[in-house]
Order: structure tokens, then sequence, then C-alpha cells
């Protein structure tokens, strides 16, 4: 038989809502935030309300036997349309008690629907390969960079209703570490500071999740902004050596890409006869009060054949730390000498 296809869990859960119910589901993976959040998505499709105390039955693969899972399987729903058997840990049960449960997908009771949870799927084994060919498999793995993060919040912001730009998304993923449950805890700290305004913007980020962190890299962009490159260098020193580097260098990038664009739509206003101060008072609100003067500075700092050559370099930094075999520290403290002397 052809096998059955492999979702991650995020393409399960976006296309979960079309399907009818399958006899069998086998979620794996690392991810423990990532499996629970899958099972209550197919339980709560499939259980009847008030029914669940007769037709939702969980069982442990590592405390019980497969005669008990085949069991509650064969027995017909009290109230639901079907009876919902979930058996976790079941790559803990010895091989034996795999075959039996093999053995059952090959044949299933129509009433019944078997959720298998597991760590590891080692298809080497023939009763996980019987099981892989028949169950749908969905995928939990862990996020392998703050792409997987990006593309796991977008799936929760429309699942929730919630906007937040392109900007603020590529901020949150890349000031948290990657994991789901730690985003996922990050993400209700944002909601509870927007008090579910079902909006979330770049500011909203920065007090949220990377208060403690932009607190040290507004120092930088102050002392790169008054073309400081001495003081500028030494924070970066000090970021670096109280931070993992491969983490926060993208993290660093993208505040700095802010900090010049809102120094360029300083630059830009002024072309257009603004005067500095309605600048200050109109146009920078999304900076803090007290900080608006300092960009006008910076703007004198850095005219605007100097901020397309800053820009050029940001864009440059960005692919050498994703194509060149550098370390962050060196291609960043390049960067910072090359805007400061531009």
């Amino acid at each position: 038989m052809q096998k059955q296809k492999v979702y991650q869990h995020y393409e399960f859960l976006r296309e979960f809502g079309k399907q009818k119910p399958d006899p069998a589901y086998l979620i794996y993976g690392p991810e423990d935030y990532l499996k629970d959040k899958v099972l209550k998505t197919i339980t709560e499709k499939f259980k009847t309300p008030g029914s669940e105390e007769f037709d939702v039955i969980t069982i442990y693969g590592d405390e019980s036997l497969s005669v008990n899972v085949l069991e509650q399987l064969e027995m017909m729903p009290f109230i639901a349309k079907h009876r919902l058997v979930i058996l976790k840990n079941f790559d803990k049960m010895i091989a034996s008690e795999k075959n039996l449960i093999a053995k059952y997908i090959e044949n299933p009771v129509q009433t019944s629907i078997l959720i298998l949870t597991a760590e590891k799927n080692d298809e080497r084994i023939i009763a996980n390969r019987t099981i892989s060919e028949k169950a749908v498999n969905i995928n939990c793995r862990s996020p392998y960079n703050a792409d997987d993060i990006a593309k796991w919040l977008r799936a929760e912001l429309r699942e929730r209703n919630i906007n937040m730009d392109n900007e603020s998304i590529s901020l949150f993923s890349n000031s948290i570490e990657t994991d789901y449950l730690i985003a996922a805890n990050e993400l209700e700290k944002l909601i509870i500071y927007t008090k579910n305004s079902g909006n979330i913007t770049l500011n909203d980020v920065i007090e949220s999740v990377g208060k403690s962190r932009t607190n040290t890299i507004f120092e930088l962009q102050n002392y790169i902004g008054n073309r400081n490159l001495t003081k500028a260098l030494s924070i970066l020193e000090n970021i670096l050596s109280n931070e993992d580097p491969k983490k926060i260098t993208i993290f660093i990038i993208a505040m700095l890409t802010r900090f010049f664009s809102q120094i360029w739509k300083v630059l830009a206003l002024r072309n257009k006869n603004i005067s500095d101060s309605e600048i200050t008072t109109r146009h920078l609100t999304e900076i803090f009060y007290r900080y608006r003067d300092d960009y006008i500075k910076y703007a004198n700092n850095y005219p605007g054949e100097a901020i397309k050559k800053v820009f050029s370099m940001l864009l440059q930094a960005d692919v050498d730390l994703k194509s060149l075999n550098t370390k962050e520290e060196i291609i960043l403290e390049t960067l910072i000498y090359n805007i400061c002397k531009v």
C-alpha cells in the first residue's frame, strides 16, 4: 500500500478542517507543545460535548498493554459518533505490543479513532512502518531557525485573528529562543500586553519581548547615530559576551535597519520642506517623545548619500551571515566600523 503523506504540523492544522475522520493518526516528534496542540485539534473536532467521560479514552503505552487499547477500540461509542482512543508514548511499548496495534490498524473498527503519540517514529521497526503506511502521519519537529518560528507565528495570528506586520513578525521571531513553547508563552505575553486589541505593533514587540535586549541595543544605536565608533564597538562587545552571537546578530541587524529607516524618514520629510519641529511633533509618533530630537541629530550625521550606503551595508551583512563561514562577531564589527566611517 502507498505510504500516507507525512504532514508537518502546520500543514496538517491548516488542512484539517476540510478532512473527514481517519481511523488512525500518528503524531510524533520531540515537540510536546505541538503534539498537544495537534492532539487537541483532532479531539475537539471529533468528540461530542458531554460524552468525553465515556467516549474519549487516554492510555499510556509505557503503563498499559495493547490488549487494553484494543478493548477500548472495539467498544461502540456511548453517545458520540466516534470513540476516541488516545495512546500516548506509543514508542515506549515493546515490539510485541506494537505489533498488535499495527495489526489492528490494518483492519480498524469504523466507529473508533485511534490517536497515537510518540517522540520518534523509527520505520526500521516493522510495526512502525505498517502504522506509517495506514495512519495519517503528523511530524512535530523542533524549529530549525527563526523562519520556522515566523511560520508558526503567522498560523497562530490567523487562528486568533490578530494583525501583526512583517517587520514585527521578523523581530519577534529573531528575538526569542527557537522553541515553540517559549514562542507560545511570549505570544501570550504580547496579547496580554496589548490588552487583546487584535493588533500587535513593532513597539509592542520591543516592549514586551525584547526589552532586556533592546535597552542595550538602543545604546548601540545611540553611539552609532552619533558616529562614536569606540563606544559603539564597546557596547557591541558587551552584547556579544552576554548573548548567543548566532541569535542576537540577526536581531541587531533588524533593529539597525529600523533605526536607519527612521533617520531616512527624517531626511525625506526635510526634502519636503517640513521643519524639524513639525517632524518631531507630528511624524515620529512611533518613537518615544523623549528620543525624537535625537533622530534629528542622527539625520545631520547621516545625510542622504550616507544613508543609501548604510542600507547597502546592512543588506550585505545579512547576506554574509547566511552565506559566509565567518564568525558573527567579525561581520558585526566590520558592519559597525563601516557605518560609523561612511
